[in-house]
């Protein structure tokens, strides 16, 4: 008999801020200084994590600040060892550290921090590494690997397989429970057939060879354009969305709806819970910028921010696992969430949630090296296709907190220098500033006026003003021809972001939605929302997904008065593709 075992396997690598499926192990150290005093935490999009959360192979970077906070040259360790080990993971001299694989999920080790200049100089953290894409006992709970059995293609010896994360639970009118999940994870892009068994773990955690039945595909929301003309063709996905349910087996699947990593910290590992019953509205999220925080398959817990909503986007899919582009489909209505390490490969399907409430909020199914997408879950739940007896309804609880929710709506935002800039982009926001600063700072409010680089646009030069309070006018966004970047000093001192305005959203939904087709016929725009402007966080953005490295026209810096914001980043694409998707898993038989 030819049995199959895994030759390869590319998976990508995020930085968690949660923690990992409830098991034993030793506590989380508590940094214990000696002779002084070093902060150690490992980096994040959302700020500085203590525990650090990072995937079989993964990689956290730890960092050390003195207390003047100031960084100081020091020595790392891993559970007391120079440099770590190959059993509980590696640090480099620059503070990287690379668990192990495999590893124990759950376990806890300590990462210390030692100034060279004075040993008795210490600080510590910690990391837990985890793993969401083991085998489950039954009842399983969400937020693990799975997806079709029959996902993968053969070519000679060898077995090409995809699968992705089991997100959620959902329930009919009728009382039955449906894991959702992606069409693309459950459905195989359009190619699945009806009662197609849903093992767990997935193929690629299965050396290519179905896990568990735990569910049988039930209905997909259909994503592949029609017509198809053309290959690859472009087109609208017919249904918007791109999601599928599959009906429990008995038994098989925990039905109160618990969710790896989503409850409370013990120690050194985080319980499972149930989201939250209530469905989170996302102009509320992005108003309020509150945090937001999924469970995946390969990343675990990560949590993050959202980055646009009303989102329109263009999703490239294969036929097949590990096939080629067949054909890019273009979403409407999506939201956006900032950091490429807020999901990795095989975490599509994960249920996106508020990290202070845990309220649904998108069903993740594609992204890039920089940005995640999701659909709305009121448009996921309102697709006709699940409606079963009844508009189906999320199985979750009350609310409660994500355990990373305490960073997650920090602001985060560091002022680019102009330093990035190239010289003449800085002499050319020298010159203007020269000659507006006297006029701007007739504001009593404006404490300086500097040079500096956009963050709503990369590379571009931006003039920095500091203000100290509220203004008598609003700060332009643009001043003869140079963007704006509005530091204010009690924005800074609070670590948050001002609340914008229903109104200022919906006007901006309405610039963007006359814009958006003549936007995404333009060579190397592949999306455009509605967010919130990085240089004045006070101000809604045309927030504008350009492909890096592909030439494109110039986009302004406001577009009907309203502040664009430019996010470059790769091409977004779902099945076997980029680092949102789930990347196929070779196999060879033997």
């Amino acid at each position: 008999m030819l049995k199959p075992f895994c030759a390869l396997a590319l998976l990508g690598t995020v930085i968690g801020c949660g923690g990992s499926k409830s098991t034993s192990g030793p506590p989380t150290p508590t940094p214990t200084p000696s002779g002084g005093a070093l902060t150690v935490c490992a980096q994040t999009g959302t700020g500085c994590a203590n525990p650090a959360v990072v995937p079989f192979g993964g990689t956290a970077q730890f960092t050390a600040t003195a207390a003047t906070g100031t960084p100081p040259t020091v020595n790392w360790s891993v559970n007391g060892v120079a440099g770590g080990s190959s059993a509980t993971g590696t640090i480099s001299a620059g503070g990287l550290y690379t668990a192990p694989n495999p590893f124990d999920s759950g376990k806890s080790v300590a990462i210390t921090a030692t100034s060279q200049s004075n040993s008795s100089v210490t600080g510590s953290g910690s990391a837990v590494v985890v793993n969401n894409s083991s085998r489950e006992t039954p009842p399983v709970q969400l937020g693990t690997s799975g997806g079709n059995v029959n996902d993968s293609a053969t070519s000679g010896k060898t077995i090409t397989c995809c699968s992705g994360t089991l997100g959620s639970l959902i329930q009919s009118g009728t009382g039955n429970f449906f894991i959702l999940s992606n069409n693309h994870v459950l459905d195989k892009s359009d190619t699945g057939t009806k009662g197609d068994a849903i093992g767990q773990p997935g193929l690629i955690d299965n050396n290519c060879s179905a896990g568990t039945t735990v569910a049988n595909l039930t209905a997909a929301a259909a994503i592949k354009p029609n017509p198809c003309n053309g290959n690859p063709c472009t087109g609208p996905a017919p249904s918007n969305t791109d999601a599928a349910i599959a009906k429990v087996v008995a038994l098989e699947v925990d039905t109160s709806g618990s969710i790896l990593d989503l409850g409370a910290v013990s120690g050194a590992s985080i319980s499972a819970a149930p989201p939250s019953a209530t469905l989170a509205d996302p102009n509320t999220v992005l108003m309020t910028n509150e945090g937001v925080a999924k469970v995946g398959r390969s990343s675990g817990l990560t949590c993050s921010t959202l980055q646009a909503i009303n989102a329109s986007f263009g999703v490239a899919y294969a036929a097949s696992c590990g096939g080629a582009t067949a054909f890019t489909s273009m979403f409407t209505g999506q939201v956006a969430i900032n950091g490429g390490s807020f999901s990795a490969a095989g975490d599509s399907g994960s249920l996106i949630v508020t990290s202070d409430t845990a309220r649904p909020v998108a069903l993740l199914f594609a992204g890039s090296s920089t940005n995640t997408v999701g659909s709305p879950i009121q448009l996921v739940l309102a697709r006709p296709e699940f409606n079963i007896s009844g508009t189906p309804t999320i199985v979750g609880g009350g609310d409660h907190a994500v355990s990373c929710s305490a960073v997650a709506g920090t602001a985060g935002r560091l002022t680019a220098n102009s330093a990035t800039l190239s010289p003449q982009e800085r002499a050319r926001v020298s010159a203007v500033r020269q000659r507006q600063t006297a006029a701007l700072m007739q504001d009593p409010a404006l404490t300086s006026v500097e040079v500096g680089a956009s963050s709503d646009s990369p590379g571009e030069g931006a003039l920095l003003i500091h203000v100290s309070g509220p203004t008598s006018a609003p700060i332009p966004a643009v001043v003869d021809g140079v963007r704006t970047v509005v530091v204010s000093s009690e924005q800074e001192a609070s670590g948050r972001w001002p609340v914008l305005s229903r109104q200022d959203i919906d006007s901006t939904t309405a610039i963007k939605e006359a814009h958006v087709t003549e936007l995404m016929s333009q060579a190397g725009i592949q999306g455009a929302g509605v967010g919130r402007s990085d240089d004045n966080p006070a101000e809604t953005a045309l927030v504008i997904y350009v492909v890096k490295g592909v030439a494109r026209a110039p986009i302004p810096a406001t577009i009907d008065g309203v502040r664009t914001k430019i996010i470059e980043g790769d091409r977004f694409r779902a099945f076997g593709w980029g680092k949102e998707r789930d990347q196929p898993v070779k196999c060879e038989k033997k």
